[in-house]
């Protein structure tokens, strides 16, 4: 089983943009949440901790692509130092109003700079991947890796974060993630051998990548793959302080990631035959109902299993979907069309982290959870949707397996 991920690290390289990328990215995990837990320290309230959290992630979303964009046309060193600067300054001043104790609005502004700059890591990584894998069945290993590797950060940011906010100060998640960003973000540009090449100068400029056949809806499958992300996240952290066990949010959350991680491990060690678009419709309707047995949960010992377990269809639905983006998105656009995906995440965080918290507060923990499911149902109609939508004509086929 390990051979199989050992093979795509036989290419030079490939383990030192994998662990700066690691390093940049851990923030993912650690943002969302640890915005949610700053805001709800002030009042025990998750209304605007959701909204604070939620244009974050929007914010993020909106960045993901335009600047992904950037980085295909320019390269990613120059994009990662530009943009990882503004960045550090926007969560500094951030973290500054925080402690200032200033109102909340005041916190909207460098909450949308610090989510617009920074960068899709998972996007850039996958990209310098597929450059030096290229046509090499390793890919779709190394595609694997990512999803577990994003799930692995996501065991250890919400530990990280509620740890640090629970135990130190809350707004000191704002300046450890920041020190990960500006490490990892400086590592990567450092390794040129790795970063594909950037469009010639004379070239003409290429298309969106979101005008591609196939990719509009996808985007709106990974708004609702984000809403579920989202709703989840923001009512276990909800249901577990209004239990009385605001500390163990983060240990539960561990568990969704873990079992994604666990998962994703598992999928990528094996060497898949069976159509890659019939894989990704199939492991969509499965992960579409599994946010059904949060319904189950009663206490915080019975969330954290069901969380492990709806975990678990996370990573191969990522996986297979960002391999369907290889396939439909020319190689010259391949960031951006990665990006797009996570800005469909990253809209669908959003929405849901809006729209979750108040229901929470409301009506408690467990009825939210409606949203959730709600979020996943609707995922799965959208894969079969882009199923019959990527399926060649009669007669022929479509080469995405």
């Amino acid at each position: 089983m390990l051979d199989t991920y050992r093979s795509v690290f036989r290419t030079p390289g490939t383990a030192a943009f994998c662990a700066a990328g690691f390093l940049m990215r851990m923030p993912i995990a650690m943002y969302p949440i640890g915005l949610v837990l700053i805001v709800s320290s002030r009042d025990g309230r998750y209304g605007f901790a959701g909204v604070l959290s939620a244009v974050y992630v929007i914010a993020n979303g909106a960045g993901n692509p335009a600047l992904a964009r950037v980085s295909d046309e320019l390269g990613q060193r120059r994009l990662l130092i530009v943009a990882s600067l503004v960045h550090a300054v926007s969560v500094v001043v951030l973290a500054a109003c925080f402690e200032a104790g200033w109102a909340d609005w005041t916190l909207l502004a460098p909450t949308v700079v610090a989510g617009f700059t920074f960068l899709s890591v998972g996007s850039l990584l996958r990209a310098r991947w597929s450059f030096v894998l290229a046509g090499r069945p390793e890919l779709g290993t190394a595609y694997s890796l990512e999803s577990t590797l994003d799930e692995v950060i996501f065991v250890l940011g919400p530990l990280i974060a509620t740890f640090i906010a629970t135990q130190l100060d809350p707004v000191l998640v704002l300046y450890v993630a920041l020190a990960l960003v500006l490490g990892g973000a400086l590592w990567l540009a450092t390794m040129r051998a790795s970063e594909p090449p950037a469009r010639h100068v004379d070239a003409p400029r290429n298309r969106s990548a979101i005008l591609e056949r196939g990719m509009p809806l996808l985007a709106v499958f990974a708004a609702a793959m984000g809403m579920i992300f989202a709703s989840a996240e923001v009512t276990i952290v909800a249901f577990c302080g209004q239990h009385g066990h605001r500390g163990l949010s983060g240990a539960v959350l561990a568990c969704l990631a873990l079992g994604s991680a666990t998962a994703g491990f598992l999928y990528g060690a094996r060497r898949w035959h069976a159509d890659l678009l019939d894989r990704f419709r199939l492991q969509a309707l499965l992960f579409g109902v599994l946010p059904l047995l949060f319904l189950a949960a009663v206490n915080i010992g019975v969330l954290a299993v069901c969380a492990f377990v709806v975990g678990a269809g996370i990573a191969p639905t990522l996986t297979t979907a960002f391999g369907l983006i290889e396939r439909i998105v020319p190689a010259a656009s391949l960031t951006e069309g990665l990006a797009w995906l996570v800005t469909g995440l990253s809209v669908g965080y959003g929405a849901g982290a809006a729209l979750v918290g108040g229901i929470a507060d409301a009506h408690g923990a467990r009825t939210a959870f409606v949203v959730t499911i709600a979020a996943g149902l609707l995922m799965a109609v959208l894969a079969v949707v882009e199923h019959r939508r990527l399926r060649a004509p009669a007669g022929e086929r479509v080469a995405v397996g």
